[in-house]
């Protein structure tokens, strides 16, 4: 269905080195297109470019929470590969902290990473001759703890429904430039990232979680679907839209 679609596309995956960022990223290079990856991690970043089917892929290393270099790298990108056709923007940082803890560097930390670097990466995105101007997709990964709170998330809800509100402004602003902006709210998904946070839960805890999804936690694979679906053709009319990909979570 999609293998057609994705034919000499070319998307920016941010986060690549790890979870939905690294799988969205192979997945995408079976059906054909060229990806520009980036994380922080260079090496486990290499070990994602290793694992891209075709040819013509880039990879670069850097701290998407600091603007000016967002803006090298898009610079970089448009010298080196030309117009993007989306960007998918999977970086971001999840912690669990009572209020009585956060501080002005851990709520600054977080926001730059999952808030603020998102702005940045759609304003350089948007520059003239940087993407499609025929049609181009921005997808931001949200989480449905924007939308649901639980204790000790304050900060990360904050972040992410920040990004929502943010993506529907945007997707007004940028729709006379042919750009659809979109975002994807996954529940509890199984990643190494929150495994690392499940096995840190009480059992009771756990089953608590577990029964918010209606229909069990998460698998990665959950997540890529709908994400390609919104790169694709197929999701041309469709902008402005937060999509809960969460197993029944924000049904409770």
């Amino acid at each position: 269905m999609f293998s057609s679609t994705f034919s000499n596309k070319i998307f920016l995956i941010t986060g690549a080195s790890s979870g939905i960022g690294k799988e969205l990223s192979i997945y995408l290079s079976k059906l054909g297109a060229t990806l520009i990856i980036t994380a922080r991690d260079k090496s486990r970043l290499n070990e994602t470019f290793n694992l891209l089917n075709g040819k013509g892929h880039r990879q670069f290393s850097i701290d998407i929470s600091i603007p000016s270099k967002i803006s090298n790298l898009m610079n970089n990108i448009y010298s080196e590969c030309g117009q993007l056709d989306g960007l998918v923007h999977c970086a971001g940082e999840h912690h669990t902290m009572p209020v009585q803890m956060i501080s002005e560097e851990s709520y600054d930390k977080l926001f730059n990473i999952n808030t603020k670097s998102a702005l940045f990466l759609a304003k350089a995105f948007r520059k003239k001759g940087r993407c499609n101007p025929n049609g181009a997709s921005i997808i931001f990964l949200s989480s449905a703890a924007a939308l649901s709170g639980e204790a000790g998330i304050s900060e990360y809800s904050a972040s992410k429904l920040a990004l929502e509100g943010f993506a529907r402004s945007l997707a007004s602003e940028l729709s006379k430039q042919k750009i659809r902006v979109n975002c994807i709210a996954p529940g509890v998904v199984r990643t190494e990232m929150t495994e690392n946070s499940l096995h840190a839960l009480t059992p009771e805890q756990f089953l608590k979680i577990q029964n918010r999804h209606l229909l069990g936690i998460g698998k990665i694979e959950d997540v890529i679907g709908p994400i390609v679906f919104l790169l694709s053709d197929y999701a041309k009319w469709i902008t402005g839209v937060n999509l809960s990909v969460d197993g029944g979570y924000t049904l409770g």
